[in-house]
C-alpha cells in the first residue's frame, strides 16, 4: 500500500453511517517498535487509549532476523461516538510488517505517515537497548522516547543506558514507565515530610529500605536514586548483605545505608522505609495490594498513619500518562546518573 492508499483506508474507516467523514482529533502520534509476539498487546493498549488519546499509533512489528523480505500493512480506526452528536471521534492505526531488509528500514516506513504538526512519541513496549536496530534512525523521527526499564532482562544495565541517553542533548527527552509508576510513592514519602516539624527530622535520615520482587528491581533503584539526587547524598560504596544490596551514601548530616531487599512475595515494591534521629517513616501497600498506607513511629509509638487508594495500573493508564508529558524531566535525569553512579560502585 503507498502511502495514499493508507490515508483514502483511514478516511473510510471514519466514515460515520450517513456516509459524512468521522472527525479524527490526533493530538500526538504514537510510533511503537514491537515484535510478532508482543504486537497484539500493543495493539489493545493502543484500542484502550483511543478514548482519551486519540492518535495516530503506527506499530512497527519488526523482524530483522528473518532472511526473505517481507512487507505487509493493516489499517484500523478505534472509534468513540460522542455525546449528543453521534458523530465519531477516532483514533488511527497503521500496523507495519517488516521481515528481512525492510525491518532494516523502519523510519522510511513510519516517516511519511506522521500526522504534521504533531508531537512524536516512540515507544519500545519490550526490552530497550540504544544498540537496538534502526533505533537511531527512528529517534529522528521523535520528540519523546518512551521505554519500560524493568522490561530488560538486567535493569541495572539498562538504567545505566538510560542514563547516557538522557544526557545525550541530541537525542529526543526520554520517558521511562517505570518512573511513571513511582510517581504515588514519591508523593506518599514526599508528604510524610511536610509538616514543618518533620523537616529536621528529613535532614537525619541515615537508614533506607526498600522491599521489592525480582520485577521491582527498576523501580527500586529508582527510588533510591531519586532520594538521594533530591537530598543530595552522593553514592561511596557499595555491598551485598544476605540476598539485599546495600548502597553507603555520604550526605549533609554523614552516613547514609540504602538497601534494596529483593525478597517481597506479592509486589514489584512493597515497602519502603526510612529511619531518622527519632521517627522512622513507612509507606507500604497492604490489603490486597489496592491501598497503601503511611506511617510516622516514634520507637513503638504510632504518631501518624494515613491509608490511600493505590490501586493497580494498567499499562495503558502508566502509558497515558506519560503521553501527557513533552520535554525533559530534570527530576528522573537527576535519579538516573544517581542510579548509574551506584551501580558503577
Amino acid at each position: 500500500m503507498s502511502v495514499e492508499q493508507v490515508e483514502r483506508e483511514l478516511a473510510r474507516l471514519r466514515m460515520d453511517e450517513d456516509g459524512t467523514p468521522g472527525l479524527r482529533a490526533s493530538v500526538l502520534n504514537l510510533v511503537t517498535v514491537t515484535d510478532e509476539e508482543s504486537a497484539g498487546e500493543v495493539t489493545r493498549i493502543v484500542s484502550k487509549l483511543a478514548g482519551r488519546f486519540p492518535c495516530r499509533a503506527i506499530v512497527m512489528i519488526s523482524d530483522t532476523e528473518e532472511q526473505d523480505a517481507n512487507l505487509d500493512i493493516r489499517v484500523s480506526a478505534f472509534c468513540d461516538v460522542q455525546g449528543g452528536t453521534g458523530s465519531q471521534v477516532c483514533a488511527e492505526q497503521v500496523e507495519i510488517h517488516a521481515e528481512g531488509p525492510p525491518a532494516h528500514h523502519l523510519m522510511s516506513l513510519a516517516g511519511p505517515l506522521l500526522l504534521p504538526d504533531l508531537p512524536v512519541f516512540l515507544w519500545y513496549p519490550g526490552p530497550f537497548t540504544p544498540n537496538l536496530p534502526e533505533f537511531s534512525s527512528m529517534a529522528d523521527l521523535a520528540d519523546r522516547i518512551v521505554v519500560n526499564s524493568a522490561a530488560a532482562s538486567d535493569s541495572g544495565v539498562c538504567l545505566q543506558e538510560l542514563s547516557e541517553l538522557a544526557q545525550d542533548t541530541s537525542m529526543p527527552a526520554v520517558g521511562d514507565l517505570q518512573w511513571v509508576g513511582l510517581s504515588p510513592w514519591r508523593s506518599l514519602v514526599t508528604a510524610l515530610f511536610d509538616p514543618p516539624d518533620r523537616r529536621e527530622e528529613l535532614e537525619q535520615i541515615h537508614r533506607v529500605e526498600i522491599l521489592h520482587d525480582s520485577r521491582g528491581e527498576s523501580r527500586a533503584l529508582l527510588l533510591a536514586g531519586w532520594l538521594a539526587s533530591t537530598l543530595g547524598w552522593r553514592p561511596e560504596s557499595a555491598r551485598d548483605n544476605d540476598g539485599a544490596r546495600e548502597f553507603v551514601f555520604d550526605g549533609p548530616s554523614g552516613e547514609i545505608t540504602v538497601a534494596l531487599d529483593p525478597g517481597s512475595e506479592d509486589a514489584s515494591l512493597r515497602r519502603v522505609r526510612l529511619y531518622g534521629r527519632e521517627l522512622s517513616f513507612q509507606v507500604s501497600r497492604h490489603r490486597e495490594l489496592t491501598e497503601a498506607m503511611s506511617t510516622v513511629m516514634r520507637g513503638e509509638e504510632l504518631l501518624g498513619e494515613r491509608t490511600v487508594q493505590l490501586g493497580f495500573f494498567d499499562q495503558d493508564i502508566i502509558l497515558g500518562e506519560e503521553l501527557r508529558f513533552r520535554g525533559r524531566d530534570e527530576s528522573y535525569a537527576a535519579a538516573l546518573r544517581t542510579v548509574a553512579e551506584m551501580l558503577e560502585l
